[in-house]
């Protein structure tokens, strides 16, 4: 197969001012408005016929597709919001900062380099429809860092593909699966009395307490791929007042990382049985709070991941170590949407942390991967 199409791709430097564009525009979750519109924007200026789709507040997701006869269709899907910037960054989070071959900035790996990757594999699509039958549809969403409202508004709305391509940061293992995320909130309600005499009430902090102790006593499923993990963040009781009085209110929350076979009902069943074993004078009401991931994975045989193999190969040299982790929109799609995903995207480190970077070759190298998926995909 000729590969002509490679000269239309911009450069590795193209791949990188593109990133430090979108970089340099600020978009913690609920601010992605204007970072979205310069998408949109550089889409249009490429020929591409871009759409706005509400989700909440001034922050759009940004769709654009290309429908080119009949056949597959392939969902190229990132996000432009990024956490929240910590301490300790040697240069401003929002100027991009070159050295070598490493970008440096807020969201450079996680992961508005993904997100260039797909505009500039998008762009090339466009430009060689005789290559390829079917439709692309590249998607930029909001939130991911959040709740996932724009994967889920994009869900939501209808759309429908036969592959998924999420392009955050996975160059070195390419993802094919991950644990799912259940975040449980415990009430407990005790009897409030004066603490100079406790056994007139009960002491919701002490059964809280007595329940956080055992948890640990609930086996987690065992996964040949996924781990699964228990995590209490935080246990709150009484007021914020000091007051010489029995709590009456305690709250724990809960994380639970959850593998292939568990869901939110069979991790409230658990607590709910071990609840059950401490047969506390108080009592406890069990929620699951937002946002809540299924488990995902897509089988190495399947369609999308042999063509990924492929292209991985053609760009990296060698077949793909293949990791299931992490959790984000990708378990939406996969499980919600129900549509087969994978997880591709430039090589980076620090992640959530400061000085967080990403290598602009592999940017280039991910967009001529996309491409090579696509044409594999859709011939």
């Amino acid at each position: 197969m000729t590969e002509s199409w490679v000269h239309g791709l911009s450069t590795a430097e193209a791949a990188g001012a593109l990133t430090a564009e979108l970089v340099s525009i600020r978009s913690y979750p609920g601010q992605e408005g204007p970072v979205q519109r310069h998408v949109a924007q550089w889409l249009e200026a490429n020929g591409l016929e871009p759409e706005f789709q509400p989700t909440e507040g001034d922050r759009p997701n940004v769709i654009a597709r290309l429908d080119n006869g009949s056949g597959p269709t392939l969902l190229l899907n990132g996000h432009v919001d990024t956490v929240l910037a910590v301490e300790g960054w040697s240069s401003d989070p929002w100027t991009p900062r070159r050295d070598g071959d490493r970008l440096y900035g807020l969201g450079a790996a996680d992961m508005k380099s993904g997100v260039a990757a797909a505009m500039l594999a998008t762009r090339a699509l466009a430009q060689i429809r005789d290559r390829w039958h079917g439709s692309v549809v590249f998607s930029s969403v909001v939130d991911e860092e959040a709740y996932s409202i724009g994967a889920r508004a994009l869900i939501a709305s209808g759309i429908r593909a036969d592959y998924c391509v999420v392009t955050e940061s996975a160059w070195e293992r390419p993802a094919l699966g991950s644990v799912g995320k259940v975040l449980v909130r415990i009430d407990v309600t005790g009897k409030a009395a004066h603490a100079s005499w406790p056994w007139e009430g009960i002491n919701a902090a002490t059964e809280a307490a007595r329940l956080v102790a055992r948890l640990d006593e609930i086996p987690l499923l065992e996964h040949p791929r996924m781990r699964g993990s228990r995590c209490v963040l935080s246990v709150a009781s009484g007021n914020d007042q000091y007051v010489i009085t029995v709590p009456e209110q305690a709250r724990v929350i809960l994380n639970r990382m959850i593998v292939a076979g568990e869901s939110s009902q069979s991790v409230l069943a658990e607590v709910q049985a071990l609840i059950d074993e401490l047969a506390s004078p108080a009592t406890f009401e069990l929620a699951i709070d937002p946002p809540y991931y299924p488990p995902w994975e897509t089988d190495q045989e399947h369609l999308l991941a042999l063509a990924l193999a492929r292209a991985y190969e053609s760009e990296a040299g060698r077949q793909p170590e293949w990791s299931y982790r992490g959790f984000g929109d990708m378990n939406l799609f996969s499980e919600e949407a129900g549509t087969p995903t994978a997880m591709v995207g430039p090589h980076g480190n620090n992640f959530h942390q400061a000085d967080e970077w990403v290598d602009v070759p592999s940017i280039a190298a991910t967009s001529r991967l996309l491409v090579r998926m696509a044409l594999d995909l859709l011939e």
